[in-house]
């Protein structure tokens, strides 16, 4: 069933007869990944239902969403030109959260547009990545309260650190820090790695001497820096684990309630955490990795500048970005901001997107 869609602007933003021709429309059933999902599902909700370990009903309703997503049959918007008599169709999307490529890479582009027009100012930006021990990557996987609390140990540790070398140099007393942090629960491989992406102000705000706020931006931090935060993250993260009962002497069986509410749930998660295949002929073993290594925490850069660890935590501080380079900014937006299967427009390295090779794109082709 199509709705009928007027769009008196198509001829001024150009869109003749002749243009329109070259447009495509996506046919995500001739993918691969859909033709896996599509084969394969009924027959693992059925096993995992034999084996009284039912698939939970959030994974089943964005499995079936995929599958509609770009699919005309599931229903499609007809959009019409009064001026040139253009027709399209435009397929309903399932506007799924963790697993549709197609929409995945349109929340991609859309939040890193937002970020860069309305939220983040014309200020030098540094990017923040700290990845956690194996273990607590498992636990942050399904406990939301856990995560919340973990990222603010770790936002509060850059924040003093920025304000402690404000003070150092511009004698601020108090100075206000902004960020914005992505929680990525995937890594290079697709596996479960929770992890965040902190897109902090490289500097700090201070009242100037009209009253008004005005920006003191700080030199990158220094190696030994990098290691003081990320020790202090540390030592915070696990008094933390402790209080909640979860430290080291804490028994593992009785603090994991996943295992009892969602037992497939529990064994998929720490199979995909300890890079192992979890179903299948093949299962138990590892996961073969092929191309370009993606997560920041196995980067060559780790053993570079501005990157430490400390009892299993790493943070990597060395990408940044100039004040008023909005392209740079925006395409390290929608790195930080992409989903595990969705396309940044080039390499994910994040070597390249703190390089000069990030490719420019345009106000209008970035919100398509």
């Amino acid at each position: 069933m199509g709705t009928v869609a007027s769009l008196a602007s198509h001829a001024r933003a150009g869109g003749h007869r002749a243009e329109g021709s070259s447009y495509a429309r996506r046919r995500p059933e001739d993918s691969v990944l859909y033709g896996a999902v599509q084969a394969e599902l009924e027959t693992f909700l059925a096993r995992a239902q034999a084996r009284e370990r039912p698939v939970p009903r959030f994974v089943e309703r964005e499995l079936r969403g995929f599958l509609r997503c770009g699919i005309l049959a599931h229903g499609f918007v007809r959009v019409h030109c009064d001026r040139c008599g253009l027709d399209r169709v435009v397929a309903f999307s399932c506007k799924g959260r963790g697993f549709c490529p197609s929409c995945g890479g349109r929340r991609m582009a859309d939040t890193a547009a937002h970020l860069v027009d309305r939220v983040l100012p014309e200020v030098p930006v540094r990017q923040w990545v700290l990845s956690l021990p194996f273990a607590l990557r498992y636990r942050l996987a399904y406990d939301a309260s856990l995560t919340s609390a973990v990222l603010g140990v770790f936002v509060r540790g850059v924040f003093a650190s920025l304000r402690r070398r404000a003070r150092e140099k511009w004698g601020v007393s108090r100075g206000q820090c902004g960020a914005v942090t992505f929680v990525q629960r995937f890594g290079g491989a697709l596996n479960l790695n929770v992890h965040f992406h902190s897109l902090l102000l490289d500097g700090v705000y201070a009242p100037g001497a009209n009253g008004s706020l005005r920006f003191l931006p700080l030199p990158p931090p220094a190696d030994e820096e990098v290691a003081r935060v990320v020790g202090r993250v540390a030592r915070r993260i696990a008094r933390l684990l402790e209080r909640r009962g979860l430290g080291p002497e804490s028994n593992p069986t009785e603090a994991d309630p996943l295992a009892d509410e969602e037992p497939l749930l529990a064994a998929l998660y720490g199979a995909s955490v300890a890079g192992r295949i979890a179903t299948g002929q093949r299962v138990g073993q590892r996961v073969v990795r092929v191309g370009d290594c993606i997560d920041p925490e196995q980067l060559p850069a780790l053993e570079g500048e501005r990157c430490a660890r400390a009892s299993g935590v790493s943070l990597h501080a060395n990408v940044a970005v100039p004040a008023r380079d909005r392209l740079r900014l925006e395409r390290l937006c929608r790195y930080v901001a992409r989903s595990p299967g969705s396309r940044t427009g080039g390499s994910c390295t994040t070597s390249s997107i703190g390089g000069a090779t990030a490719r420019p794109t345009s106000s209008s082709s970035r919100k398509s």
